[in-house]
């Protein structure tokens, strides 16, 4: 197995480095990994967030209710309820 390491440059705004700092000191690692660590862990987040939401009932076809459930949910709808005691 071989691992390619990729050296890169990030500019860091003035308040990111102080929250850099921060980090380190807190976790007694080198700053590096301190970055990798944060990059794992929010780049998830960054794709999700410019990812096109998907339309109302994509998933619909995938997971269908069965007819009887919805006779269900409506009686228990018409039902009225009180607090337990």
């Amino acid at each position: 197995m071989q691992i390619d390491i990729m050296r890169t440059t990030v500019d860091l705004d003035r308040q990111l480095e102080k929250e850099l700092n921060h980090a380190t000191s807190v976790t007694r690692e080198k700053r590096a990994t301190v970055l990798r660590l944060a990059i794992r862990a929010g780049l998830p987040t960054v794709v999700n967030r410019f990812q096109a939401p998907r339309p109302e009932g994509y998933f619909a076809s995938d997971y269908p209710l069965p007819k009887d459930r919805l006779d269900l949910e409506a009686a228990m709808a018409k039902q009225k309820q009180r607090p337990d005691r």
